[in-house]
């Protein structure tokens, strides 16, 4: 009767070690998905440096010279891209637009990399730039409200654009190796071609293709030099609605441009994150099922130990034990179970990490925090799953009446 409770657990050492190993292999599942989810929301969390409410989105498209329903044009004065100024003034003159503009894999969620290199001679070695290649017109920097991170406004960038400058981001890592915060103000080359060069207006956070994706790479935005393949137009706000009502099929084409797959940023996005949502959904399901699976196993087996212990608990209370200090031992049983899992779900975690640089993997910097915030968090779960395990038969078992547990003793 006076046994300690420890003194007790290892009299069941049997049971007791297989569930601690059970313990031990979802403690180390749900961490990792903790981390993902850890990982996922510190990627989420970047700040971005643009403004999408109330924008709406189009892929731009010419009319190819040998179809049937090209347009001629009388005099070289009028291509497509006077086509595309009088669709985007058409649009601008829409009651319920504010901005429009053109651009070249200028939006956010375009999975696609444009890419290249600049390079500038810094402090006496030479800085290395890899960026996704982005083409704005002015009116599109306006559109997006897009901002610099030294404060800058939308008009001084679209101003910066209109001038030729070139805007850089920030990369995830910056280094010794290239800093971009230091090429603001200069004058540098590509790397393919050191007479080539360009003068870096302002630094911006990036435009990233998802919100769930690190920047692996920086972000290079120059004016349109080629024909844009996105429109961007921002109606007033709480307008949308009106705005897509109110548009008829002569607002979407001129000549020979014309918008297709006109949306709003949000599907844009949604359609984006397809993917990475699906995910997240089926990490969340698993987790939960993990979750569940620890409940309902700690509940048939302390179920089973309780109702085995239903004479010893009667005892205890037919000596001075409250219901609450009956409690307290059963849960302090499942507890101390959990802190002894806990052990080597750390040592085993810890040496698992240390096996893969999380940083390279993910390509963001992962502060040292997390993945123990993370266990702490999938720790925190168990114990509330082994505690409802616990909780129910406890109860139950302490509502039958002492001497009626005790007649047969």
């Amino acid at each position: 009767m006076k046994r300690k409770l420890i003194q007790q657990m290892r009299n069941e050492w049997r049971s007791n070690l297989w569930m601690g190993v059970e313990l031990v292999i979802v403690g180390l599942v749900l961490w990792a998905i903790f981390l993902v989810f850890g990982m996922l929301g510190l990627i989420h969390q970047e700040p971005q440096g643009y403004d999408l409410t109330d924008v709406y989105n189009g892929d731009l498209w010419t009319i190819d010279k040998d179809a049937t329903t090209h347009v001629e044009y009388p005099d070289s004065a009028h291509n497509e891209w006077t086509d595309m100024e009088t669709l985007l003034a058409n649009l601008r003159n829409n009651p319920n637009v504010e901005m429009a503009g053109a651009g070249n894999n200028a939006l956010p969620y375009s999975y696609n990399y444009s890419g290249n290199r600049l390079a500038a001679h810094i402090n006496g070695w030479k800085q290395i730039y890899m960026g996704n290649c982005r083409n704005m017109s002015p009116d599109f920097v306006r559109t997006i409200r897009l901002t610099g991170i030294n404060g800058e406004t939308t008009e001084e960038l679209a101003q910066m654009i209109a001038d030729g400058k070139t805007l850089i981001s920030l990369l995830e890592a910056p280094s010794e190796e290239c800093n971009p915060e230091e090429w603001r103000g200069k004058e540098v080359f590509w790397d393919w071609d050191s007479t080539r060069t360009v003068h870096i207006g302002a630094i911006i956070q990036g435009i990233r293709r998802s919100d769930y994706e690190p920047l692996f790479r920086g972000v290079i935005i120059n004016n349109n030099s080629w024909f844009p393949d996105q429109i961007a137009i921002r109606v007033k706000p709480g307008k949308g609605r009106e705005f897509m009502e109110s548009l008829k099929s002569d607002d979407l084409e001129f000549g020979n441009v014309y918008i297709s797959n006109l949306q709003s940023i949000e599907q844009r996005r949604d359609a984006a994150h397809l993917t990475i949502s699906t995910t997240i959904r089926n990490l969340t399901a698993g987790a939960l099922f993990v979750m569940v699976a620890v409940f309902l196993g700690f509940l048939g087996s302390f179920w089973y130990k309780t109702q085995q212990r239903i004479p010893e608990l009667a005892l205890r209370r037919v000596n001075g034990a409250t219901r609450g200090d009956l409690l307290r031992r059963l849960l302090g049983e499942g507890m101390l179970m959990l802190f002894f899992a806990a052990i080597p779900i750390a040592g085993l975690g810890a040496l698992l990490l240390g096996q893969v640089n999380i940083e390279e993997e993910v390509g963001l910097g992962v502060p040292a925090w997390l993945p123990w915030t993370m266990f702490a968090a999938a720790v925190g779960a168990l114990g509330l799953m082994i505690a409802g395990g616990i909780w129910f038969p406890a109860v139950k078992a302490m509502k039958i009446n002492p001497a009626e547990a005790l007649k047969d003793q």
